[in-house]
């Protein structure tokens, strides 16, 4: 947990002591069941199977053989080794082999990657290299987090990222920062996003691990177990998650290289929302990773645009309306291009003249460099 010495009990561990507990502390037999079916539809038979190698290493130590035997009776259940009879729960005993898909949700990425198939959209060269790089994964970096309720002074981040001044009163916080800091700047999650398909979700789970490797409670490189929400719209559940960005993966394969695939990705994994936390931060990762890939410069999307991205994601997830969405990333794209990224206090002092960093559109309007309106 941080710093303070304390540890989480690991899965394993928790699973075992739960089926070997007596009494009021332990969790029925039940709820070890629909934990495990709910592990084997959001992260796949891999998972189980982590979790049994990992509870046979841990029983003899905690004298849990007995607590070993149950557990791993019910997980070759679920896999199909052991005799159906095994599991007790409906949603065991009705579990799939196979990887269930939110219908809706892909139909409205058919309409997105039908829209990306037909608009032509600009190519940005790339032009960021050795120090402008660094540069700009920091403000990418400093922005993904800012939005998302992880605020300091810009001139604090610098340090935190540049100085590894870590903030003694947030220390969580300022790994967040070097989290995404980190991704932004290191192949292969700098390059290279996940494979397309059933390898999708555990590309992703290794990119969730490295950002939030700081933050246990976010369980990191873990998908979500429990329905998650931004206001009134509610994400894919996670029994659909695995199936759902592995179609949806796929469908990215159909969009063409470079901006139009990544703002794919984008939605994609915003829209599913795979973990507890940090899927925004995520999306925009896999986003500029493909533009990477494809030698065209990176997006940022700075505080005082991050409310009309979110309308118009928004829009796409309500109305099944993508073309804001779209139009908002290329906006982005655009803007992004704008600054020289080699020397760092005068691209801060430039995105200060921008109005980047406001918060409040109702009183700035974002502009370019060079003082104009049209962002």
């Amino acid at each position: 947990m941080g710093i303070s010495g304390l540890h989480y009990a690991g899965r394993a561990r928790m699973l075992l002591e739960n089926i070997g507990r007596k009494g009021d502390l332990r969790a029925p037999r039940d709820e070890v069941e629909n934990l495990l079916v709910a592990v084997l539809n959001a992260s796949g038979e891999k998972a189980l199977n982590e979790i049994r190698d990992l509870a046979t290493a841990l029983a003899p130590t905690l004298g849990a053989e007995k607590a070993l035997d149950e557990l791993r009776s019910i997980i070759g259940a679920l896999l199909g080794t052991h005799s159906k009879g095994e599991l007790r729960t409906m949603a065991g005993q009705a579990v799939a082999q196979g990887m269930p898909i939110d219908q809706e949700r892909m139909a409205r990425f058919e309409t997105l990657a039908a829209n990306l198939r037909r608009e032509p959209l600009p190519r940005i060269e790339s032009s960021v290299t050795g120090v402008s790089r660094q540069n700009f994964a920091f403000i990418e970096s400093y922005f993904s987090n800012y939005v998302e309720g992880t605020k300091f002074d810009i001139e604090q981040a610098r340090d935190i990222v540049m100085l590894n001044r870590v903030v003694s009163n947030r220390p969580k916080d300022s790994h967040d920062i070097l989290g995404v800091f980190r991704l932004a700047i290191t192949s292969p999650y700098r390059d290279s996003p996940p494979v397309a398909g059933a390898e999708f979700i555990e590309g992703l789970e290794g990119w969730h691990a490295e950002m939030l490797k700081m933050r246990p409670e976010a369980n990191p490189g873990k998908p979500k177990l429990e329905v998650n929400y931004a206001g009134t719209t509610q994400f894919v559940d996670p029994a659909f998650v695995r199936g759902t960005l592995a179609e949806g993966s796929k469908l990215a394969r159909s969009v063409p290289e470079g901006l139009a695939r990544a703002i794919y990705y984008a939605f994609l994994i915003s829209e599913v929302h795979p973990f507890d936390d940090g899927n925004g931060r995520l999306s925009r990762l896999v986003m500029n990773a493909e533009l990477t890939r494809a030698g065209v410069g990176r997006i940022i999307i700075p505080t005082l645009y991050h409310p009309q991205y979110v309308d118009c994601a928004r829009a796409l997830t309500r109305g099944n309306n993508p073309e804001g969405f779209v139009r908002s990333l290329a906006k982005m794209a655009q803007w992004s291009s704008q600054f020289d990224y080699s020397n760092l206090d005068v691209l801060i002092a430039a995105l200060r003249g921008t109005n980047a960093l406001e918060e409040s559109p109702a009183q700035f309007r974002l502009l370019n460099v060079d003082g104009s309106t049209e962002a």
